[in-house]
C-alpha cells in the first residue's frame, strides 16, 4: 500500500495547515493510500498549532492581553509543562490583522506580546520560543520590553509608552524592574527573516509601508529607529535578523539574549521531518501561492528539497502558481497542482479552498492509485 507524508503550510484566510493536511489525508484514504501528517509553519501564524499538533503534552493557554493599539483582547500560546516550554506567536497579540485604516506604526506597539511572555514566565516557563511572523508593528520590540519591566525615558525624564513615535525620543532606559525570572529564561526567536533593524533593507524601509507607514515618513522613522538602537546598545549595527517582526528580533537578541533559529527548521527537527520523508513513498506540501520568492526559503520548497534528497516525489497543492515549472523541478518538485480549476474571484477561491483542495487531491489520488 502506498503511503504519503502530508505537510502543507496554511492557505491564509482559507485553511490552516492542520485542516489542509486532513482534507488531503481523507481523500487519499478513499483511494487506499495511507498517510502521515505533519502540521507545518515557519514562525508565523500556525506555529503554536504546529507545536501542539506535533508534540504531546502541550496545552493551549488563553490570556487576557491587548492588541497593537492597546485594545483588550484574548490571545493564546502553547505551553508544555513537562519541558517548562512556552511557544508564542507575535501575531497572536501584535499581528497585522489588528491594523485598521487609521493606525500607523507610529501609534502602535508590541506591549500585548510582552504580556503573553510575562504570563508564560509566571506559569514557570524556562524556555520560550517566539514566532516572529505576521507582526503588525514597527516598534523595535520596545512595547514588548516595557511589558516585561523595562522603562524608557525622554530627555525630561518622563516615562514613554514606547509606541512607534517614541523611538526617537528615548534618552535612557532602566532595567531594574525586570523580574529575575525573565532574565533567567532562554529565548529563541523563530524567524527566517534576515533584514537588519535599520537602513535600506531595515524594518521601517521594508516592512513599514505594508503596515501603514507613508512613503514620505520612512526615512525619518528609520532615523528614529537608529536613535533607539544607539541609545540602548551604544552603537548602530546591521546585525542580520534584527529587523524581523518590525524590530522584535533586535529586542529579543539585545535585551533578552535570544538565539535566532529558523522557524521551519525548529518544527522540522521537532517532527523528525527528514526521517519521516525517507519512510514514505511520496510527499505532499503546498500553500496559497508559490512563485519566485518561494525559492528564498519558503516552506514548500524546503520540503521539496528534503524530498529530493531522499529521492521521493513531491507534489505541491497551491492556490496559485507563478514561475517556471522547470525551476520548481530543479528544487525537487514533481508537479505543482493549482487547486482552483474554474474562473473565480480571490474571495471565492479562499472560501472554496477546502472543496477545491479535496477535488484536486482526489484527482492526484486516482492517478497514483492507477499507476501503482
Amino acid at each position: 500500500m502506498m503511503e504519503a507524508l502530508i505537510a502543507i503550510d496554511s492557505f491564509k484566510k482559507s485553511m490552516t495547515s492542520i485542516q489542509a493536511n486532513q482534507i488531503v489525508a481523507d481523500q487519499f484514504a478513499k483511494q487506499g493510500i495511507k498517510s502521515r501528517q505533519i502540521a507545518i509553519a515557519d514562525g508565523g501564524e500556525g506555529t503554536v498549532a504546529a507545536f501542539l499538533a506535533n508534540q504531546p503534552g502541550g496545552v493551549a493557554v488563553e490570556v487576557a492581553t491587548v492588541d497593537i493599539n492597546q485594545r483588550p483582547i484574548k490571545a493564546t500560546y502553547g505551553y508544555f509543562a513537562d519541558q517548562k516550554l512556552a511557544v508564542i506567536e507575535v501575531a497572536a497579540a501584535s499581528g497585522i490583522q489588528f491594523i485598521t485604516a487609521d493606525l500607523t506604526p507610529a501609534e502602535t506597539n508590541t506591549y500585548g506580546t510582552g504580556c503573553l511572555i510575562k504570563d508564560a514566565v509566571n506559569r514557570g516557563a524556562q524556555k520560550i520560543i517566539i514566532g516572529l511572523g505576521g507582526s503588525g508593528t514597527v516598534d523595535g520590540g520596545a512595547g514588548m520590553l516595557r511589558a516585561l519591566g523595562y522603562r524608557f525615558f525622554d530627555v525630561k525624564n518622563q516615562e514613554l509608552m514606547m509606541i512607534g513615535t517614541d523611538l526617537g525620543r528615548v534618552a535612557r532606559f532602566d532595567a531594574t524592574q525586570v523580574a529575575k525570572a525573565v532574565q533567567a529564561v532562554t529565548f529563541i526567536a523563530a524567524s527566517d527573516v534576515t533584514n537588519p533593524l535599520t537602513g535600506r533593507t531595515g524594518a521601517a524601509t521594508i516592512f513599514g509601508p505594508q503596515k501603514g507607514l507613508a512613503s514620505n515618513e520612512v526615512a525619518s522613522y528609520d532615523q528614529a529607529m537608529q536613535h533607539f538602537m544607539q541609545v540602548t546598545t551604544g552603537q548602530v549595527s546591521a546585525h542580520l535578523g534584527d529587523g524581523a517582526a518590525g524590530g522584535i528580533g533586535f529586542a529579543l537578541r539585545n535585551f533578552l539574549g535570544a538565539q535566532v533559529q529558523s522557524g521551519f527548521k525548529l518544527i522540522a527537527n521537532l517532527s523528525q521531518l527528514a526521517a519521516q520523508i525517507t519512510a514514505v513513498d511520496f510527499v505532499v506540501s503546498g500553500e496559497g501561492q508559490v512563485d519566485d520568492q518561494s525559492f528564498m526559503g519558503k516552506v514548500p520548497i524546503q520540503i521539496s528539497e528534503l524530498a529530493q534528497a531522499a529521492q521521493k516525489a513531491c507534489y505541491l497543492m497551491v492556490g496559485n502558481q507563478k514561475g517556471d515549472n522547470q525551476v520548481f523541478a530543479d528544487h525537487g518538485v514533481t508537479a505543482v497542482l493549482p487547486i482552483v480549476d474554474h474562473v473565480s474571484t480571490l474571495e471565492a477561491a479562499m472560501q472554496e479552498g477546502p472543496v477545491n483542495l479535496a477535488r484536486m487531491t482526489d484527482r492526484l489520488a486516482r492517478i497514483i492509485s492507477e499507476c501503482n
